[in-house]
């Protein structure tokens, strides 16, 4: 029969470190549970825990590009909006180059350069349909003879100029 507090039997009870990992620091008791950064694990230890773990850098600005860039895009394919696609797709330009020059000192997955490449590139075709938008808007003014109500003051009589330049446009 064993007793307890014999020496000679192994301690089943008492933890054992495992091969290669970090003993205790000196002068520190290792505590297990929940560490001051809310994860799990035993702290105390050289190397565990959150002092000294960094989290990964990120380009926070790609999102802001992507966002931007789909928003011109919207923005220029919308009937209403496609006027002033080329404000967001201005932005979205202006972002999407920074968050390219950010994404280059990051290395890894936190770099985003495919977010912030498509951001650039959709904010870009928001801009072209903004200036196909406004070319097509010229265009029909000008060859339409619409451009010729303008200087009229009286708005029944504008209108009508209006519908009747748009008339002879459509029906030759």
């Amino acid at each position: 029969m064993t007793t307890p507090n014999d020496p000679q039997q192994p301690d089943y009870g008492a933890y054992q470190y495992p091969t290669g990992s970090p003993e205790p620091l000196a002068g520190q008791t290792p505590s297990y549970g929940v560490t001051p950064s809310g994860s799990t694990g035993a702290t105390g230890y050289a190397g565990v825990g959150s002092s000294w773990a960094m989290e990964e850098e990120r380009n926070r600005v790609a999102p802001w590009a992507l966002g931007l860039g789909i928003l011109a895009l919207v923005m220029g394919l919308s009937l209403i909006l496609t006027g002033l696609a080329f404000i967001a797709g201005g932005i979205g330009l202006i972002v999407a180059i920074i968050a390219i020059v950010r994404g280059r000192r990051i290395n890894g997955p936190g770099r985003r350069t495919a977010m912030s490449v498509t951001g650039l590139v959709l904010s870009a075709v928001g801009i072209i349909l903004s200036i196909v938008f406004w070319a097509v808007v010229t265009a029909v003014v000008t060859q339409s003879g619409i451009s010729e109500c303008a200087g009229l003051t009286d708005p029944d009589s504008q209108r009508i100029c209006v519908e009747d330049a748009l008339s002879e446009w459509t029906n030759p």
